[in-house]
């Protein structure tokens, strides 16, 4: 399962922090499912020292609202690592495929994206809150 090869990924911006601590988590896990496209995001990522990140990209810690192309209303979340993950306090970890897909993104930019089945998701960060 990968994001849809025929649509070119959006350009996605990280910060040196952000960027290290994930290099590390992901560095010995093995490269499948989320943890595979995470991979794949910091090796295209462009990273930046944290004062030269847009305050509306998507990074570990920002709380956001997000739309999934589901008609739904925006769901507001936390991208936290594995530890700190709890669903139900809107805490969803970067290892999973919703927060691997809004990692880096600007707010308004969407991308097709995979979920856990490999149906495509339109991930589209609609509001990212400030620190």
């Amino acid at each position: 399962m990968s994001p849809d090869p025929q649509t070119e990924l959006p350009d996605i911006i990280l910060s040196r922090a952000d960027f290290e601590a994930l290099h590390r988590l992901v560095g010995d896990l093995p490269g499948r499912g989320a943890t595979a496209l995470l991979q794949q995001e910091l090796d295209r990522a462009e990273v930046r020292e944290t004062r030269d990140v847009p305050p509306k990209v998507v990074g570990l810690n920002r709380w956001l609202r997000y739309t999934d192309g589901r008609g739904e209303e925006a769901r507001r979340v936390r991208l936290v690592l594995p530890p700190d993950a709890d669903i139900d306090q809107g805490q969803v970890s970067i290892l999973s495929w919703v927060g691997a897909g809004l990692l880096g993104l600007a707010e308004g930019v969407s991308v097709d994206w995979p979920d856990a089945s490999g149906e495509l998701r339109r991930l589209t960060p609609v509001l990212v809150e400030a620190d």
